[in-house]
């Protein structure tokens, strides 16, 4: 396999690893199609319906396009959104056989043809979808509501995307806004394995963790709520450790399904360069 990140750049937007990232091989640079580049915010890879080598490679965009790759990352064309306008992209999940779901402002967007047309609806009320994610047969959906200052989650079956879960308030604070233009903005990043949900909101130093199936959602009866004293960046699980990056350069691990995180690395980089960490990937297929 491959790993795909983007760059806080307007040129080569994505960055395009080789089969083995230990072979110290410079990773190709990788410009998406339309107009200026814009950056993107999330990017996504899962299988087809046909379980291809290849799969679908995803990339939603700040200027609220999406592209799509079948080749392996190695070119890009445009996936059109019904009713789509420059609002970024900050979330995208697969469920491994050939849908993915989207979301952009309060619409929520499903693909069922391996990304390559999505239609829009709004099953829910919403200001702003900001997380997706899939696990156990399940889709995971967070996103604000006007006037409120807390994040909310609701879940769907896989086989029934227009049913969708009571109106979950998790008890943390929405992420927040943009700083600058090298910030994943006000996503929600979420973790998913086997049904078990660690929700970090970027910039907030707040996490949850639920269970998840079908359109039932259960928080813990404790310790379903942390806070910390750092600013979380991303999260991601191999399905046994929880590795979460922060600003400053700290990654923190829980091998507790999220009920407890220890700092592991101390500034990355070393020597007080505090630089901030803003994704992170398991290798690990998924989902799961």
């Amino acid at each position: 396999g491959i790993f795909v990140f983007s760059n806080s750049s307007s040129d080569r937007e994505l960055a395009v690893s080789s089969t083995d990232i230990t072979d110290g091989v410079q990773w190709s640079g990788v410009n998406l199609p339309t107009g200026s580049q814009k950056f993107c915010d999330c990017v996504t890879w899962s299988n087809d319906s046909s379980n291809s080598t290849s799969g679908v490679w995803l990339a939603g965009r700040r200027n609220g396009k999406v592209a799509r790759s079948t080749d392996g990352a190695s070119s890009f064309t445009e996936v059109v959104l019904p009713g789509s306008n420059t609002d970024p992209i900050l979330s995208i999940a697969g469920n491994g056989t050939g849908k993915f779901v989207t979301g952009q402002q309060n619409r929520l967007y499903i693909s069922t043809d391996d990304g390559n047309t999505f239609t829009s609806s709004t099953p829910f009320t919403a200001e702003d979808i900001n997380g997706v994610a899939y696990t156990n047969q399940t889709w995971i959906v967070t996103y604000t509501k006007s006037g409120d200052a807390n994040l909310f989650a609701r879940t769907a079956a896989d086989s029934d995307l227009t049913t969708w879960s009571n109106e979950q308030d998790l008890g943390i604070a929405k992420p927040l806004g943009r700083p600058d233009q090298n910030d994943p903005g006000p996503r929600a990043n979420i973790a998913a394995y086997d049904g078990h949900v660690v929700v970090v909101p970027n910039r907030v130093g707040s996490i949850v963790r639920f269970d998840v199936n079908g359109t039932t959602l259960t928080l813990p009866e404790d310790n379903f709520y942390i806070s910390l004293a750092i600013v979380p960046r991303d999260i991601t699980t191999d399905g046994v450790i929880y590795m979460m990056v922060t600003e400053d350069g700290h990654i923190f691990e829980s091998t507790d399904g999220g009920a407890s995180f220890s700092k592991t690395v101390d500034d990355v980089l070393g020597a007080g360069n505090n630089t901030n960490m803003n994704a992170i990937a398991a290798s690990v297929y998924l989902p799961q």
